[in-house]
């Protein structure tokens, strides 16, 4: 029977091309779970391989796989690298207890290992790097090492030597354990042989430098270290394990993943290095202070932090048990609305293969099948204790296009497939909008929008694609108007329609919407119609007189008018309500607003002058600027319509190395040129009202 000290969860984490999955795959084929080595095309265990990955090249989901290794349960989660994808990969560092950092020994530190790096330092997650593609003839370790040191501020522990570089390198020497593995390994290749002879000099010339590392994460090991002169090996495994546990320490790998080689060794310290569930912080409840640790007899907590739907299989949901034990056919509260679900059967494996398995205990991941309700980042609970896991937070939706469908009535089949894509992309954000009548998909990034536009057209059979999203304008005044007259007045046989009103317009605060004052006297207007003129005055300014766009920031009074005792009617005062408002706004000086933008850009330092720079040529004001750790924030003010193309700009400007935060921050008068601008391209034409 499994229990929590048995299992290891670890998030692989890296750059786009780092060698993340194709590490997953080698150590799938060492631990005898699929029966051949996968390679890029050609997953063994079925990681990669939507349409999409595969046109690619690249993982654009988190997978969850699983593999038993000494005894012990490894849940390996491969993430993407791609930037546009991060939100999946985040919501897999949030489930596991620990990660793996995969660095090219090739290409070297690069914005996802950056990214990486930031994560697992300001979330306080133990971790592992791994240089991968030591084969590789370009292939430069020591370099990389000297780079990933200028990037951590936690020491960095070699745990290997290579035997070779490059296409020469056959094999490693593990200074920790003091075994080699000097030729391609495999299932039945996995023990370690004695340390060559002419190799035991640089072995333990390592292992010194291995020692006085560890030795200095703890005060105790220290003193021991100054009086003995060395540690013992039982004194070297405890102090590295307790060391990675409290990230004072990040050891260091290296692999090859296509022969493959050090492999065994790195599975080696995933189970003797890396903690298991109990040992990590305890889950924080969002809105409560109510916490949960790693015991399998406690309440019922599961995280859903992937969800995959299967046109065959239907809906799978992946789940990190938080605490007590998760079986079929149990009934729970699913998110903070406490949605009543039933848990499907559970599995485990590999994504091309699983197997049923009858409990997941706290600290498992699992799948779980046909969950009806419950969506990606919610939580399941049990219903006597209901419980909702706090997040790490997710970036931030932040390069937006109108989704344009071809044909007649296919408007909601997009819709509801859109919506089942979101379901599985916690990136993803899809949303009408209501001012604009347009279908708005919103992503964090031109990437992540076209790989979505692709799983559309292949998954609903539509013709549709992206388009620039309509800025929401409005429109003001900046005058007055009085005594403005709106009146209907018709006779066509019979009863007839007639009714007049008399405003006044005056402008309002940025912020303060709309006011309607009653300022009738005498019984001019009876007062049953007194709110028909203020719902045609509401009509009318959804739709100004200048662009088209809704009218804000302005007060009406009603103030004279006259009705007839036969003719008048609700109608007529509504129309002649719109009639009077649009008249009034003609007559005060009606203006465009524009909605402003308040950005933050993070920047290595190198490369500010160009980013405030590339905002002021965007017609932007930067309001301040901050130095933290090696880069510089910088606040800013910018018409929002200049924003739509600044993500693939700010890779372009930093080489993928900026990132930014937008947000709604106020509306301000748009200049005469880009007035004169919207105006023309609205194609919209005031016509006067006559009777």
């Amino acid at each position: 029977m499994t229990t929590p000290e048995d299992l290891r969860n670890v998030a692989v984490l890296g750059h786009k091309g780092s060698g993340k999955t194709s590490l997953v795959e080698a150590a799938l084929f060492v631990a005898k779970v699929t029966p051949k080595l996968g390679k890029a095309g050609d997953r063994a265990s079925g990681l990669d391989d939507s349409p999409e990955e595969r046109a690619h090249v690249t993982t654009l989901e988190t997978r969850p796989v699983t593999l038993r290794w000494n005894t012990k349960k490894i849940n390996l989660v491969d993430t993407p690298g791609e930037a546009s994808f991060m939100a999946d990969a985040r919501l897999a560092l949030g489930a596991c207890d620990s990660a793996i950092v995969c660095v090219s020994a090739r290409d070297g530190v690069q914005t996802g290992t950056e990214r990486a790096l930031a994560w697992v330092r300001e979330h306080h997650v133990p971790c592992i790097i791994v240089l991968t593609k030591m084969d590789d003839e370009h292939a430069r370790p020591d370099e990389v090492i000297a780079d990933i040191k200028k990037h951590l501020k936690t020491t960095i522990a070699l745990m290997e030597i290579p035997e070779g570089v490059g296409p020469s390198f056959h094999g490693v020497i593990a200074i920790r354990t003091g075994k080699a593995w000097g030729k391609p390994e495999a299932p039945n290749s996995t023990a370690g042989t004695p340390i060559p002879p002419e190799s035991k000099p640089r072995v333990a010339d390592a292992r010194a430098h291995l020692v006085d590392d560890v030795a200095g994460t703890d005060d105790a090991l220290t003193e021991k270290y100054l009086n003995d002169g060395d540690l013992t090996q039982q004194d070297l495994d405890e102090g590295a394990r307790h060391a990675v546990a409290d990230c004072k320490l990040i050891p260091v790998y290296e692999a090859s993943c296509t022969m493959p080689q050090g492999i065994v060794a790195l599975l080696d310290a995933i189970v003797d290095l890396l903690p298991d569930p109990t040992q990590r912080a305890p889950f924080a409840s969002d809105g409560t202070d109510e916490k949960r640790e790693a015991k399998a007899d406690g309440p019922l907590a599961a995280l859903v932090f992937k969800t995959h739907i299967d046109p065959h299989a239907g809906k799978v949901s992946y789940v990190r048990v938080i605490s007590g034990t998760l079986r079929p056919d149990t009934g729970v509260l699913a998110g903070p609305g406490a949605h009543k679900e039933r848990v499907g059967a559970l599995s485990q494996g590999t994504w091309k293969e699983t197997k049923p398995i009858p409990e997941a205990v706290a600290g498992d991941i699992c799948a779980v099948a046909k969950l009806k309700v419950a969506r990606t980042g919610e939580t399941l609970s049990d219903e006597k204790k209901p419980f909702n896991a706090r997040l790490l937070p997710m970036p931030p939706a932040l390069y937006s296009r109108t989704l344009i469908v071809e044909g007649k009535g296919v408007e909601d089949k997009a819709a509801q497939a859109l919506l089942r894509i979101c379901e599985e992309d916690p990136g993803l954000v899809f949303k009408h909008d209501a001012q604009t009548r347009e279908m708005l998909v919103e992503g964090l990034g031109a990437l992540h929008l076209d790989i979505t536009l692709e799983r559309l057209r292949r998954r609903a059979s539509i013709d549709c694609r992206l388009g620039p999203p309509r800025v929401p304008y409005r429109e003001t005044v900046r005058g007055r108007a009085q005594s403005v007259e709106g009146k209907l007045k018709k006779q066509t046989g019979g009863h007839g329609q007639f009714a007049v009103c008399y405003i006044d317009l005056e402008p309002l605060p940025r912020g303060s919407g709309f006011v309607f004052e009653d300022a009738i006297v005498g019984g001019v207007i009876p007062r049953q119609f007194i709110p028909s003129v203020e719902k045609g005055v509401r009509k009318a300014l959804d739709r100004g007189v200048l662009a088209g766009y809704p009218v804000v920031d302005f007060k009406v009074r009603l103030t004279d008018g006259k009705y007839h005792a036969v003719d008048s009617s609700d109608a007529a005062f509504q129309m002649a309500g719109g009639r009077a408002l649009r008249a009034a706004l003609v007559a005060s000086l009606p203006s465009l607003l524009e909605p402003i933008a308040k950005i933050e850009v993070t920047v290595p330092g190198d490369y500010l002058g160009d980013v405030i720079g590339d905002i002021n040529a965007r017609g932007g004001r930067v309001t301040g600027t901050n130095t933290v750790d090696s880069g510089s924030v910088v606040e800013a003010l910018l018409p929002l319509a200049n924003t739509h193309d600044y993500e693939p700009k700010l890779t372009s400007i930093t080489s993928g190395r900026g990132t930014f935060t937008l947000m709604f921050d106020h509306y301000d008068y748009c200049s005469p040129h880009t007035t004169d601008k919207v105006v023309k391209e609205s194609g919209f034409k005031h016509v006067e009202d006559e009777d």
